[in-house]
Parts: C-alpha cells; sequence; structure tokens
C-alpha cells in the first residue's frame, strides 16, 4: 500500500511490488507467491490493475478511507469536491486544495478559464477528457 500511496500519481509497477516481497518483515514470500498475492487482491477489488500498474480499487479506497487519512497524514487527502479519500488527484500548490480527477474534469467542464474552488487561482493542471495543454508551474499531481 505505501508504494501506492506514497507515489506520485497513485500508483506502483508490479516490478517494483515484487521486488518488495521478500523484504516483508511477517513472513518472506518468493516473486511466484507475491503474484498470485496480488492476482488474489486483484479479483477481490482491492487492487485494480492497468498494464502492469497497480492502484487501490474503489473497495480498498472506500473500506481502508480512516486507516489510510490517519497513517499517511502527510500524503493522503480528501477530494475539495466529493470530499472522499483523493488516490489520483491534482492540487493547487497555491492553497493545497485536492481534487479527484473524475472531479476535476466535472468541476471545470462548463468553465472557459479553470480556477480553482478553493483560491481562485487559474488551475493549468491539464483537465482529465480535454484538450488543454499541460502546464505543470503551479500545481502537481497528489495521490
Amino acid at each position: 500500500m505505501d508504494l501506492i500511496i506514497l507515489s506520485e500519481n497513485g500508483f506502483a509497477s508490479s516490478t517494483d511490488i515484487l521486488n518488495l516481497a521478500d523484504q516483508l518483515k511477517t513472513k518472506k514470500m518468493k516473486k511466484k507467491e507475491a503474484e498470485q498475492v496480488l492476482k488474489v487482491f486483484v479479483e477481490d477489488k482491492w487492487l485494480s490493475e492497468r498494464n502492469g500498474e497497480y492502484t487501490l480499487h474503489t473497495r480498498c479506497i472506500i473500506e481502508m478511507e480512516q486507516y489510510i487519512l490517519s497513517n499517511y497524514q502527510d500524503v493522503a487527502r480528501k477530494c475539495n469536491i466529493c470530499h472522499s479519500l483523493a488516490i489520483q488527484s491534482q492540487v493547487c500548490e497555491s492553497c493545497g486544495t485536492g481534487m479527484h480527477l473524475p472531479c476535476v474534469r466535472k468541476y471545470f467542464r462548463a468553465q472557459t478559464e479553470p480556477r480553482c474552488p478553493q483560491c481562485n487561482d487559474f488551475w493549468s493542471c491539464d483537465i482529465p477528457g480535454t484538450k488543454q495543454p499541460i502546464f505543470k508551474k503551479k500545481f502537481s499531481v497528489i495521490i
């Protein structure tokens, strides 16, 4: 979970996850065993996998939200729009407001000049589902 939550984009590669398998404190695992565990986590909807990258599935986010918020206080945030845990999101560097990528898309859909809902600064991140250019000078991606 650390790899996903502490990552910049909310994903961890299968290689990085499998490389940690033999470093577990409670039970060291062989890579084949770790692959099986990952498969079960995906089947049980704790993780989602896409192109060898893993992220937390909706079930995990909902059921583990309080745990994640209390154990990752420095990096875990709630979405300013829907108030749920925001794993894959963007943040305003001016005021720290974070929003899920789907919430960003919906919130800015009707706006000609997107502005942060909190501080009203120009939202310079790429808005998902649009053809806006990506500007990264004032905003960055959070988990």
